[in-house]
């Protein structure tokens, strides 16, 4: 699933990273690339490489944090949340289609234990 969905991320000009990035800001916007980096566990440089594609690509927009003037926020684009949007179709139509052999039931199982050996590998600080 994972190859997959990187593979219709490149046609959004998007890596997973970048994807994960529109993610967080969409559900926690004007947060600072240090916020966004520590939270998703991307290191300094690459998270300003990150930043600098997106902002190019009007994804993101960076402005001056009106509380530090040394800092910025990021917010999502209109832009960036239609790529948003049709990353989600991508991966809903993903899902759908590795999953399609299995029951209902069997699907929300899947999910719901796969979640938790999620939940329980980036609580304990593992990747």
């Amino acid at each position: 699933m994972e190859s997959r969905f990187i593979d219709k991320l490149s046609s959004l000009k998007l890596s997973a990273k970048q994807y994960g990035i529109l993610q967080y800001l969409d559900e926690k916007p004007n947060s600072s690339q240090k916020q966004v980096g520590d939270a998703l566990q991307i290191d300094r440089t690459t998270m300003v490489s990150h930043i600098d594609h997106l902002e190019e690509m009007e994804y993101v927009r960076r402005t001056r944090n009106p509380n530090d003037r040394r800092s910025f926020v990021l917010t999502t684009t209109k832009l960036g949340q239609q790529k948003l949007e049709t990353g989600r179709n991508h991966i809903e139509n993903i899902e759908l289609d590795v999953l399609s052999s299995l029951t209902n039931n069997e699907q929300e199982a899947l999910k719901t234990i796969l979640l938790k050996v999620w939940t329980d590998i980036y609580t304990k600080g593992g990747k």
